[in-house]
């Protein structure tokens, strides 16, 4: 059976500061989270959302509580979060979102990894040995999210399922 070579690699000074985090399994890349690829069409997407449902901006008030509850910021925000769920759901993730998931995973129990609302930590989860092979063909991975599937599928192509 030939070996398998899982890295993870980065561009820039350090892992916190990188644009560019990405994993490779036997030199071909099998995840990117690139900042530019994300934030640029995240950016785009939140003006179109912001002018399809015409959002209006959030109202001065001298009192700082005021702006921060008021029903415009909210819709901003929800409109921003829809925004980013929307290029994740496609796969396109920010660096510190894959950053984040492999510093938390690292801390979770194999049961919270698998429940995370992280989808990079429930990927993750996909290749840890706390997972055996009845665990692994028991997973119902239908509706997860397609990184999911791909990590799951990797995981088990390599235990021969």
């Amino acid at each position: 059976m030939r070996q398998r070579v899982f890295t993870i690699k980065l561009k820039g000074d350090n892992l916190c500061n990188s644009a560019s985090i990405w994993l490779t399994l036997d030199k071909q890349k099998i995840l990117n989270a690139d900042d530019l690829s994300f934030i640029v069409p995240r950016n785009i997407l939140y003006a179109q959302l912001k002018e399809q449902h015409r959002l209006k901006p959030i109202p001065y008030n001298r009192d700082f509580n005021v702006m921060l509850g008021s029903p415009e910021r909210r819709a901003l925000v929800d409109a921003y979060d829809l925004a980013e769920a929307t290029l994740m759901d496609l796969g396109n993730f920010e660096s510190f979102y894959l950053y984040e998931a492999i510093i938390h995973y690292t801390q979770f129990p194999i049961e919270e990894s698998l429940l995370s609302e992280n989808v990079l930590i429930q990927a993750l989860a996909m290749f840890d040995y706390r997972i055996g092979k009845r665990r692994l063909q028991n997973l119902n991975i239908d509706r997860a999210h397609p990184t999911i599937q791909q990590f799951y599928q990797i995981r088990c192509d390599a235990e021969g399922i």
